[in-house]
């Protein structure tokens, strides 16, 4: 029997990659009186793309920017995330060994995010030269971003079948509107409580509890 295709969210599934992305929203808003941000505050916007981080953290302070304002400092956030985009970010314990297994035993792995797709696809490369992923997407001008359903099509080949990882909301919605198993991990950016509130989610702690998890979906 084919094994499924495995399909990883990258930031707080795969990689903590927080801290290189409140650097950048740091870079973006360094002009304004809003002290030092803090790795907690940012990542309660991760998840929807950096545009919409960096709202979420313009919002908590209470500043009104309008869209020109806001391309402009995004376009400094992402000038200055393209010049680091891996610096800070590591691996979370025990994913390298995890991944090495699975493409050993013959499971197919991509990785999915709402990133763009440059940033994915080089912190991917430089975090993980040596995993043969089938595919590495992230977010593009003209295609679709996560929770739709299309942007898991990709990773379709032939009959065989998907499982989706991820560590948000965004993430078990993505698998729900494409009618594929979702696994959350809750060592990313989102509160365990919160994943466990999503009707029908398997949440696991551990990287033993995710291979365990993966194996039982067959």
């Amino acid at each position: 029997m084919e094994k499924p295709t495995i399909v990883f969210d990258l930031d707080g599934t795969l990689v903590d990659t927080i801290t290189d992305i409140r650097l950048a929203v740091e870079a973006a808003v360094d002009d304004l009186d809003f002290g030092p941000l803090s790795d907690e505050l940012v990542q309660r916007f991760v998840g929807r793309g950096l545009g919409n981080t960096l709202r979420g953290v313009l919002s908590h302070f209470g500043y009104s920017a309008d869209e020109a304002e806001l391309t402009q400092r995004l376009k400094r956030l992402m000038e200055y995330y393209r010049q680091n985009p891996s610096a800070e970010s590591r691996p979370y314990p025990g994913i390298e060994e995890l991944l090495d297994q699975l493409d050993n035993q013959g499971y197919r792995l991509g990785v999915l995010s709402n990133k763009e797709d440059g940033l994915v696809k080089s912190i991917v490369v430089t975090l993980f030269p040596s995993v043969p992923f089938v595919q590495i997407r992230g977010l593009r001008s003209g295609f679709v971003a996560k929770p739709d359903k299309r942007t898991l099509d990709e990773f379709r080949f032939s009959e065989q079948s998907l499982i989706y990882i991820g560590d948000s909301e965004v993430d078990w919605q993505t698998a729900q509107n494409a009618d594929v198993p979702a696994i959350l991990v809750s060592w990313g950016f989102r509160p365990k409580d919160a994943l466990q509130a999503l009707d029908g989610s398997l949440t696991v702690d551990t990287i033993d509890e995710l291979e365990e998890a993966i194996y039982g979906i067959q």
